[in-house]
């Protein structure tokens, strides 16, 4: 995956053994003493891609729960439903479970559970010996939630049949449990393996209501493992095998990792029984009744992809991610979310004790699982030290959760649902009420990132009427580009149409008949002015807007990028990075203006500065604004345009010599500042106020607040302009905190 260059420290226990660095993907894995990877202070620099590009990477990592040594918790399992938070916002609540019993074929599972309401931010309970494990939960049709056992039990002594452990749950508080039997046809009885099968993971819904879920066992007279898929039609109260999924030329495969891909089928990602494991990979455009033989899953590199306990997960953006492990945990995506080719593979965590057999292994089991959280980002969970080989480690065991992200081309996003919740954007129209059981259903449903069916806006008029959807934006914007998303599944025609005043409207720029929608398309077009944007239904028909988004070609809004990267579309970065760590009085982040995300300048070397440059296309004038806040002042923040790598005009905004006093506007010639004025009154931390600047080659004006301030000191002999910089204290200065966003340039 592509990220920001950075260290990653894999940590040993300094007992007597050494750890060689591990190169992977562009990353230095460099031994340390403890056991847990920290970032060092290597932070991203350098040039961000290009933002017509895709572009994935990694961010935060954090702990669902680290017990002291000796308490077992390893192979992570999840699930996640949408719902909506105190502030209005849809957030996922994830359940995490973690397995506390012997890493043996013979043992009964135990489960810890962790529960988090705030889309993994946080998990403050975890309950011991929980009824049920989090990887086989699925959401029925009436927001009721059903789990899986993993191991399920015999029938009957002569065990000609299984019985799944299916539990039912209105919360995911208390459970009800029942014995579901399975129906095997007579040319496939169950063999060998304890209790039958194993469930393995992630049940869905399909469109007629049948449950599907992947297993695997061995058939009575044969030796090979193979991966199955068993339905129920009766709400999981009875269960019979829907197919076996090829495995081809394998010794034989186990575990399954599936998911829609954007072309409507499903992959299924399968272990084999090689030793090492590896991934083989098969696809059903049926569902799951049939499947195509199974080919090696191949990473970017063209090598077979060698792992345990695959995960495979579709984002609401349309890219398609791939979680495994062993050795180490990875992660790679597949950009159009088909499957069919896997563009970019990274090391997310990597810990062990040693290089030989086993120990290559005793780090983390491998084992992961994964949830989204928004458009474009997912939370990877993995196991930080195996069960089985954790006495390297003093036994300390426990469960990380790490951002992955995998964003589309557009560097334009627009936050509509940040914008709606402080009511600088709204939304109206026909809208079908709302259903208790699914807080998540409501018209800013189309704006929360996720692509579960609920959260969505259901446009209903009755027989005669036509539904709509109408988006008031905060101000006018070029928009030229639509993603749309419509039902979850099912066949729906919408239109798409964008109006500056809200009255007269253009042609649509999207118009989707019958269309089948697993994850969100998008449609570009000629950038056109305009502040309201418009769905369309067909009259008398039901019209589901599972996801909509909305883009602007003049605007930098650092919607649209990996958090802890540089931004797509900049260059020359040092400490400047993109952000978006929730507004907290504790924090020195804000948040971005009306919006979740800002560009980061972050300034704490008494040696060097923070800086980074937007490039513009070579003129004889630049015209640039954006918006600007700042938490730490101590170093000044200056504002650059030059060209062909010499300096043209620099600004510099300057703290007052106290909190309230306001900033000053300096101006560089080269070799001294000197002052241009100071502002009418201080612009306050934790704030954003307009900023501007305007260049030619006879004068500059910086604008601040609305208070001009214009020079005709150069810092420099540029004849045109390529690139605006952005840095903090020129020379060196220690501090400042400076946050950047809604950058225009022309």
């Amino acid at each position: 995956m592509g990220r920001p260059t950075f260290a990653v420290r894999v940590r040993a226990v300094a007992i007597g053994f050494a750890v060689g660095a591990l190169a992977v993907g562009g990353l230095q894995f460099v031994p340390t003493g403890g056991s847990l990877p920290l970032r060092d202070d290597a932070l991203p620099a350098g040039d961000g891609a290009a933002p017509d590009r895709f572009s994935s990477g990694t961010g935060s990592h954090w702990n669902v729960l680290n017990w002291g040594p000796g308490a077992v918790a390893a192979v992570p399992g999840s699930f996640a439903k949408d719902t909506v938070d105190a502030s209005g916002r849809t957030v996922k609540q994830i359940f995490v479970s973690s397995a506390a019993n012997p890493d043996v074929g013979t043992a009964a599972s135990e489960n810890n559970m962790s529960r988090s309401d705030d889309s993994g931010l946080s998990f403050l309970t975890t309950q011991r010996a929980y009824p049920t494990g989090a990887g086989n939960i699925v959401r029925l049709p009436d927001g009721s939630l059903l789990g899986i056992d993993f191991i399920p039990e015999w029938g009957d002594a002569q065990h000609s049949y299984t019985n799944l452990i299916v539990r039912t749950s209105r919360d995911g508080t208390r459970w009800t449990t029942r014995k579901a039997p399975v129906t095997m046809p007579p040319d496939k009885p169950l063999g060998p393996m304890s209790n039958g099968l194993r469930v393995h993971r992630g049940p869905l819904v399909l469109a007629d209501g049948t449950l599907v879920v992947p297993a695997y066992t061995v058939l009575a007279g044969t030796s090979r493992q193979i991966s199955i898929v068993l339905q129920s039609t009766d709400l999981g109260r009875t269960w019979s095998l829907r197919s076996v999924v090829p495995g081809g030329a394998t010794p034989g495969t186990n575990e399954v990792g599936w998911s829609r891909t954007t072309d409507g089928r499903l992959t299924a990602a399968l272990r084999t029984t090689d030793n090492p494991a590896r991934l083989v990979q098969s696809f059903s455009a049926d569902d799951g009744r049939t499947w195509t033989d199974p080919v090696p899953l191949r990473g970017p590199d063209g090598a077979q992809v060698v792992g345990v306990s695959p995960e495979v997960l579709l984002q609401a953006n349309g890219t398609l991610l791939l979680a495994t492990g062993r050795p180490d945990v990875r992660v790679l995506v597949s950009y159009d979310g088909t499957g069919q080719a896997w563009d970019t593979q990274s090391t997310v965590f990597a810990n062990y004790p040693s290089t030989g057999n086993n120990g290559r292994y005793d780090g983390t089991s491998g084992n992961t699982t994964m949830e989204t959280v928004g458009a474009g980002r997912s939370v990877l969970f993995y196991d930080q030290c195996a069960a089985w080989g954790c006495g390297a480690y003093d036994e300390q065991m426990g469960i990380s959760a790490q951002y992955v992200s995998a964003v589309t081309p557009g560097a334009g996003r627009i936050d509509v649902a940040s914008k709606l919740l402080d009511g600088s954007a709204t939304v109206r129209g026909t809208f079908a009420g709302r259903d208790k059981r699914f807080p998540e259903q409501r018209p800013q449903g189309a704006f929360d990132g996720s692509a579960s069916p609920a959260a969505a806006a259901v446009l209903t008029a009755g027989r005669r009427g036509t539904p709509s959807l109408v988006l008031a934006l905060d101000r006018s914007y070029r928009l030229d580009k639509v993603g749309l998303m419509l039902g979850s599944g099912q066949p729906q025609t919408a239109t798409v149409a964008l109006s500056a005043d809200g009255v007269t409207w253009s042609d649509p720029v999207v118009s989707a008949v019958a269309q089948r929608d697993w994850a969100l398309r998008y449609a570009s077009f000629p950038a056109q002015e305009a502040r309201f944007v418009r769905v369309t239904g067909p009259v008398g028909a039901t019209t589901t807007v599972t996801e909509l988004e909305v883009y602007a070609s003049d605007v930098d809004t650092f919607e649209n990028e990996n958090p802890f990267s540089v931004p797509r579309g900049w260059r020359d970065a040092s400490h400047a990075w993109v952000t978006d760590v929730a507004p907290n009085p504790a924090y020195t982040e804000f948040g971005g203006f009306r919006s979740a995300t800002a560009l980061r300048l972050w300034d704490k070397w008494t040696d060097a500065n923070a800086h980074i440059t937007r490039p513009l296309p070579a003129a004889g004038t630049v015209s640039a604004s954006l918006r600007w806040g700042y938490s730490d002042p101590r170093a000044r923040f200056t504002i650059g345009v030059g060209g062909g790598g010499a300096a043209g005009w620099t600004f510099a905004i300057v703290a007052g010599a106290t909190a309230s006093a306001p900033q000053s506007v300096q101006v560089f010639d080269g070799r001294v500042w000197t002052s241009l004025g100071t502002l009418g009154a201080a612009v306050p931390a934790k704030s954003y106020v307009p900023l501007a600047v305007e260049a030619a080659a006879g004068s500059a004006t910086l604008t601040v607040d609305g208070q001009r301030f214009t020079t005709t000191v150069r810092a420099g002999d540029a004849a045109t302009f390529d690139g605006l910089t952005l840095s903090t204290g020129e020379p060196a200065e220690y501090g400042g905190i400076y946050f950047v966003d809604d950058v225009t340039v022309g």
